[in-house]
């Protein structure tokens, strides 16, 4: 009599029979495509956003400039010491050089004249009407009242802080932070759809399977009946005993 074995113990409430497999749950979760999304969105709008922001900033800055016609002179209050530059202000100063000749000098509060070296940068801006070209720099040792003389123009000297270093650096940064946003964002689209891929292909495979082959000797042959004797075996034409005299049955 064959064995008898017990059925398989189902748990109450389960809503898989005896033997079936509960679908294996696709990983990472599909939310993480917006993490990417989001990381593109917000790297480019917020590379727009501090773009914007710098080039609002250097408006700013230049609406703030301390203005003496050219030619004449006039008093600058400088509240911090430190570099500043003198522009000079005129029509197509972002295209070309003054045409003429503008002298330019400065004292400080004592009187003393300050030294003015030419602008190793070429630095020009267009923001609203101001149309300038940074010419000098000099450094106040002493806050004050500083004296600023010109002779020649017609034109208009803009003294105050150099701003070619914050302008660069505001679109350094929004380069930065929209290549990056895009890229990281990218980078994580490409890794989520592919541990996706793979768990998919996971959760799809038949149950049992690991992908291989099965191990072990496999025998061919005709189906086998009965049970197996031990000891050789012999094969051939029947055999029959010696003849029997005297009458015979049959």
């Amino acid at each position: 009599m064959a064995p008898q074995y017990p059925e398989p113990a189902q748990y109450a409430g389960s809503p898989y029979s005896a033997g079936q497999q509960a679908p294996q749950r696709i990983t990472p979760s599909g939310w993480w495509f917006v993490v990417g999304a989001l990381l593109i969105v917000g790297g480019l709008v917020g590379g727009i956003v501090l773009g914007v922001l710098g080039f609002v900033g250097m408006s700013g800055k230049v609406d703030d400039l301390q203005r003496v016609p050219v030619p004449g002179s006039g008093a600058v209050q400088l509240t911090e010491t430190g570099g500043y530059t003198v522009n000079f202000e005129y029509p197509g100063a972002s295209e070309h050089g003054f045409p003429g000749r503008i002298t330019t000098s400065i004292t400080d509060p004592s009187g003393a004249a300050v030294p003015l070296q030419d602008y190793s940068a070429n630095v020009t801006y267009t923001f609203g009407k101001h149309e300038g070209r940074a010419a000098f720099s000099f450094t106040a040792n002493t806050p004050g009242t500083y004296r600023v003389t010109t002779t020649g123009g017609p034109a208009t000297a803009a003294i105050g802080r150099g701003f070619g270093t914050s302008l660069a650096g505001s679109l350094v940064g929004a380069f930065a932070l929209g290549f990056g946003g895009l890229v990281l964002g990218v980078i994580a689209l490409i890794v989520v759809g592919v541990k996706r891929g793979r768990s998919k292909r996971r959760s799809t495979a038949p149950a049992g399977w690991t992908g291989g082959y099965p191990q072990g000797p496999q025998q061919y042959g005709p189906p086998q009946s009965g049970q197996p004797q031990s000891g050789p075996q012999q094969y051939g034409p029947p055999q029959y005993g010696p003849p029997q005299s005297g009458p015979r049955e049959y």
